[in-house]
């Protein structure tokens, strides 16, 4: 199968159903394995409607290219989503009410889908990355985020730093998550412009990034693990977030 670079594989009956139905245009092609059920056959009435190429593939079809993924019987062959740049946040951040998630270095594109996919239950306004050591929007993290991906801005920064200086400057809060916190994330009052960093599991945030939080939290956990998921650690803290919002 030949891509264009501008083309990629997404498979899944969530996120399938999502891009056809935020972007039918950006699909070219829709391939289904018979017999699996009503919402497969559901899904090629929509790329029917939308004018999108449907093509019946054998089980050896999808095992061949999405090996270990869970692919449901179902994929497109769509435009890649745009990630979106600095640029993005000018408008973004002038918001009266503001819920933004930073992921700092995480590689592993199922963290980062699972985070995207609680960052959108959640209503968050954007998801940010850093450009370096860092997981993008990949095929696979869109796949984990369940449809999230196609619901909710992926902005790439070149500096988390600097980012953090333009977003509070436009009077954004931001929370940085360090295990080592004093204070537990229940306990804070968050601002109605609030951004809440995440790192990665292994060494968490970095130092400069540390120091330039407003505040810094962390997960009361009485038991006898001391750390959590980043993905886990990420619909903990959001839903607290907006719950007391």
């Amino acid at each position: 199968m030949n891509l264009t670079k501008d083309q990629e594989l997404v498979c899944g009956i969530n996120p399938v159903n999502e891009i056809i139905s935020m972007r039918p245009g950006s699909v070219t092609t829709l391939f289904f394995e018979e017999n699996k059920g009503a919402r497969i056959q559901e899904l090629n009435q929509l790329a029917e409607k939308h004018n999108i190429e449907v093509v019946a593939q054998n089980s050896s079809f999808f095992s061949k290219n999405f090996d270990e993924m869970n692919h449901q019987g179902v994929a497109i062959i769509c435009h890649k989503r745009l990630e979106e740049n600095e640029n993005f946040l000018e408008s973004l951040i002038e918001k009266e009410n503001l819920l933004l998630l930073i992921l700092e270095h995480i590689t592993d594109p199922h963290n980062v889908g699972a985070c995207i996919r609680s960052a959108a239950a959640a209503g968050v306004d954007a998801v940010i990355v850093p450009k370096n050591r860092s997981c993008h929007l990949t095929p696979t993290v869109r796949k984990i985020s369940s449809g999230g991906a196609e619901l909710i801005p992926f902005i790439v920064v070149t500096n988390i730093v600097r980012t953090i200086n333009k977003l509070q400057s436009a009077g954004v809060m931001v929370y940085g998550t360090d295990t080592e916190a004093s204070k537990f994330h229940n306990k804070v009052t968050y601002g109605e412009k609030s951004a809440l960093i995440i790192g990665s599991e292994d060494k968490g945030l970095k130092r400069l990034t540390l120091e330039k939080c407003d505040e810094i939290i962390r997960i009361n956990m009485p038991g006898r693990i001391e750390s959590l998921n980043a993905s886990v650690t990420t619909g903990i803290m959001l839903f607290q977030m907006i719950n007391q919002q």
